[in-house]
């Protein structure tokens, strides 16, 4: 499977897609909203203000063309690397050093195809940190995370740490991030 930032001057390629997913997961943290509003991207949250982010691991991604469009942002200090596309603001994906974790925002799948995710996995399996979320949010949607959720994400976490999926990783190189992080302080973190 292909994936691509809106421009398409960054590609990439799921080699095990969609058989090493767990399937759609909708986030309403603060995290993933600051995210795309740093971005200045907030027309991708959905009307709750909730991200949809598609697992993968690490390993099964490969760059095809545009790594020098790479960008990176960490929200604090110890947060998350936020990988995004700078020729067009596309979040890419979410994720770190050492997890078998790889969110990529739903963006990615659908530029070409907007009903992609529908056709190959389905509708969300979870919702996760409603307590963020905006409005009247799906029923049933936690105010952190749920067993479901738990459910959903728990064994694909544990296979990709039995069969080491977290390396080689397109996003590091001997731990470390292909770019250099844009950390952002408390008081820049407040202003978006």
């Amino acid at each position: 499977m292909e994936i691509q930032c809106e421009c398409g001057k960054f590609r990439a390629e799921l080699t095990q897609f969609p058989e090493n997913t767990p399937g759609r997961l909708i986030c309403y943290c603060s995290d993933c909203q600051a995210f795309l509003n740093y971005l200045k991207r907030s027309d991708l949250l959905d009307q709750n203000g909730g991200s949809e982010i598609i697992p993968a691991y690490p390993a099964d991604l490969k760059i095809k063309t545009g790594q020098e469009q790479i960008s990176c942002v960490r929200l604090s200090p110890t947060g998350m690397f936020r990988y995004f596309a700078k020729c067009c603001h596309t979040p890419i994906a979410n994720t770190d050093p050492v997890r078998p974790w790889l969110g990529i925002h739903r963006r990615m799948y659908t530029v070409k195809d907007p009903n992609i995710l529908d056709h190959s996995l389905g509708p969300i399996k979870s919702r996760i940190m409603g307590k963020d979320g905006k409005g009247d949010l799906p029923a049933g949607t936690p105010k952190k995370m749920d067993f479901k959720a738990v459910r959903t994400v728990l064994p694909f976490i544990l296979k990709g740490l039995l069969k080491r999926k977290a390396k080689p990783s397109a996003f590091y190189e001997d731990g470390q991030s292909i770019v250099i992080p844009v950390i952002l302080s408390s008081e820049q973190r407040l202003k978006i």
